[in-house]
């Protein structure tokens, strides 16, 4: 009938985990969790390298890590997210694992540490 083939589907690709880069050191527990929050409302983040710990080559520290090499890790990625205009960032403390939909607090001090405060990303 038509002189058309049909398109054949393209296969799924997987990405080994050891090929992911991440840009943060923690998540929250569901996408859109920001999205109810007020400027002065803090949510709970949990850390990445306790949920994928053979993850270290993406620029997660390990499970082990000393606070100091956790922040030092943090900043890193966060200095990289802070070099491109994401829509809806936030900040958050890798230490005190709380972030706030407020991205005018970046650098402030932690509410809980003092240490300052660095960019999340929420998707």
């Amino acid at each position: 009938m038509w002189p058309f083939k049909k398109k054949a589907k393209a296969a799924t690709q997987t990405v080994p985990v050891h090929q992911i880069s991440y840009s943060q050191l923690d998540i929250t527990e569901r996408f859109d969790d920001h999205m109810d929050l007020q400027p002065d409302d803090w949510i709970a983040t949990a850390p990445l390298n306790k949920m994928t710990p053979n993850a270290q080559g993406q620029g997660l520290p390990s499970v082990d890590a000393s606070e100091e090499e956790i922040y030092a890790a943090a900043s890193l990625l966060s200095r990289f997210r802070e070099s491109i205009p994401i829509p809806n960032d936030g900040v958050y403390c890798p230490i005190c694992h709380i972030a706030n939909i407020d991205l005018g607090k970046l650098r402030q001090p932690c509410p809980k540490c003092s240490r300052p405060l660095l960019k999340f990303g929420w998707d």
